[in-house]
C-alpha cells in the first residue's frame, strides 16, 4: 500500500516488519489511546507541565505504543520475553526522542519514562488477565 513503512525491529535485529499505518486496527488504537491516558497524566505529575511538552510525549507514545502492539502480534514464541525487550525498546525509544524536544534534566526525564511505562505495562497485564 501507499502508507506501509518497513519498520526494522531494534529487539530482534535483522528482522524486518511491513506495518500499515492507514489499516490500523481498531484494538491497536485503542490500547494506544489508553496508554496516552494512563502515561501523559503521569507525565504532568511529574513536573512536566508545559502544553508542548505533554503534546510531543502524547506523539511520541502513540508511535512506540503502536510500533510495540504491531510487533507483538507478529510474536507467536515466548511472548513474555518479547513484552518485555518490546517495553526496554520503548522506553529508550521514548527516552531518545523526548531527549530532542524536553530540555530539562536528563534523568530526571529517564525516570519519569521509565516509571509511565511501568504503570502502562502493568495496567495493560492487569487488563489482559482481569478482561
Amino acid at each position: 500500500m501507499l502508507f506501509d513503512a518497513a519498520i526494522i525491529s531494534p529487539v530482534f535485529p535483522g528482522q524486518e516488519f511491513l506495518y500499515d499505518f492507514v489499516g490500523l486496527d481498531s484494538d491497536l488504537l485503542t490500547l494506544a489511546i489508553w496508554t496516552i491516558l494512563i502515561e501523559v497524566p503521569l507525565f504532568y505529575f511529574c513536573g512536566y507541565r508545559e502544553k508542548r511538552q505533554l503534546l510531543y510525549f502524547a506523539g511520541v507514545n502513540l508511535v512506540s505504543n503502536l510500533l510495540l502492539n504491531g510487533f507483538l502480534e507478529t510474536v507467536d514464541d515466548s511472548y513474555e520475553l518479547a513484552v518485555l525487550a518490546g517495553e526496554v525498546a520503548v522506553v529508550l525509544l521514548e527516552f531518545c526522542l523526548c531527549c530532542y524536544f524536553v530540555k530539562e534534566n536528563r534523568k530526571k526525564l529517564f525516570k519519569t519514562v521509565v516509571l509511565t511505562n511501568i504503570v502502562s505495562c502493568l495496567a495493560g497485564i492487569v487488563y489482559f488477565y482481569l478482561f
